[in-house]
């Protein structure tokens, strides 16, 4: 017999962030890091404000967002249209934006408010709660269960709460931040700007430097004084006729400044490979050979691949409990992230080319291709007109399976 469901206990918000934004959170799992290196839990806001930090790790939140997310119907036609319904891309999209504040984070904990609508229950909004107002003091089987640290209070509410950590494994329930491993080159960074700044304003103008002989030091001093009060005058564009100089120099610190720029790519190289896993960046992509984007690219590609299979796992939950109160005793759906197991459009077409039936629902669902509505709304290249050469010279000989075109008839 399926349980009841206490309507006040799911609609009910149990979180009010606006009460508590000033509140300090209980020290957490970074704490002797923090300590360490004399910083504060605020370090990671600020470490996102950091224009090559922010970029990598939207980079590669929006790389798992851009995948094909979607629900798996099941055997219960009511079941699979109202989850659909309920749960829409939108809704789908906003949930896991906020779920992958776990990459820089470590943990990331979302309230569900639900509502009933039409006889059914259903998720209308996502409430994202921050970091510094979680923690985890609890001993024994719920040590991985989050409390709100402004009250105390256990997030415990059924199907109230998805929690997603960047977890790679070692159980600890605060995650792995990713800020946490670029914190050291964006120190050095950091650093490496401010005294850059201090050099700049002290020596980035050249100085002008007058050597001339003199027989004593009183003559040393009165010429030096002379010389120098002219040579202060000196401005760009403007000429000055030195009398009894053997020779004038510039002091030019152009070369120290230009050393920063090791240090700050240094740095940035080693900030990438803390949030993507590798370092070929933006506007090194161009001297890169295609071996070494290729490369990159996996390695990338790897990251992102686990972070969507560890997002579906904290997603799926939400489907689950949609089944549970909507439609007690019926299997819930799977959700699915596509992190390239799909194959590929090269191996589609040559397994429709050697004959192996595939699904036109999935080549027009999986690839996105635009489904005519009818006959007349469907576009077929015109017989008689050769094949994509881009596919080699003997791929006109082939039969195609999207032209409607076959050997032998292809100029009828």
């Amino acid at each position: 017999m399926a349980k009841r469901i206490n309507a006040h206990d799911l609609e009910k918000q149990v979180v009010d962030i606006g009460m508590f934004r000033s509140f300090i959170s209980a020290i957490d799992d970074a704490a002797d890091w923090l300590s360490t290196v004399g910083e504060s839990s605020r370090i990671f806001s600020e470490m996102m404000d950091d224009g090559r930090i922010a970029s990598l790790v939207e980079n590669r939140q929006n790389r798992v967002l851009w995948l094909d997310m979607a629900q798996r119907d099941g055997g219960h036609d009511r079941l699979d249209e109202a989850c659909r319904a309920a749960i829409n891309y939108n809704k789908r999209q906003k949930l896991c934006l906020q779920l992958m504040n776990a990459i820089p984070n470590g943990v990331a904990v979302t309230e569900v408010i639900w509502e009933q609508r039409d006889g059914l229950y259903v998720p209308v909004d996502f409430l994202p709660i921050p970091r510094s107002q979680i923690s985890f003091p609890l001993p024994g089987a719920d040590w991985r269960l989050p409390v709100y640290a402004p009250t105390g209070r256990r997030l415990d509410e059924p199907r109230k709460f998805l929690v997603h950590r960047n977890d790679r494994g070692t159980g600890n329930p605060w995650g792995r931040p990713a800020l946490r491993a670029a914190y050291w080159p964006w120190k050095f960074k950091k650093l490496g700007f401010k005294f850059w700044i201090m050099a700049a304003e002290r020596i980035g103008v050249p100085s002008i430097l007058a050597i001339f002989d003199a027989a004593n030091d009183t003559e040393v001093k009165s010429r030096a004084g002379i010389l120098a009060n002219l040579l202060s005058r000196v401005r760009s564009g403007s000429s000055a006729a030195l009398g009894n100089v053997r020779e004038v120099k510039y002091l030019d610190a152009a070369g120290a400044l230009r050393d920063f720029d090791v240090i700050i790519n240094t740095c940035n190289t080693e900030i990438a490979y803390a949030i993507t896993g590798q370092s070929l960046t933006t506007n090194q992509a161009e001297y890169g050979t295609k071996a070494q984007g290729e490369l990159h690219e996996r390695s990338f590609d790897a990251v992102t691949y686990g972070d969507a299979q560890a997002l579906q796992a904290s997603v799926q939950p939400l489907y689950d409990w949609f089944a549970e109160i909507n439609f007690p005793g019926v299997p819930p759906l799977e959700f699915e992230i596509d992190a390239g197991e799909k194959a590929s459009w090269k191996v589609l077409t040559e397994a429709i080319d050697r004959g192996i039936p595939v699904s036109k629902k999935a080549i027009y669902g999986v690839h996105k291709i635009p489904e005519p509505a009818g006959d007349d709304d469907a576009f077929l290249k015109p017989a008689g007109l050769p094949a994509m050469a881009a596919e080699g010279p003997d791929f006109a000989d082939r039969d195609s399976f999207f032209f409607g075109t076959r050997r032998g008839n292809r100029n009828a």
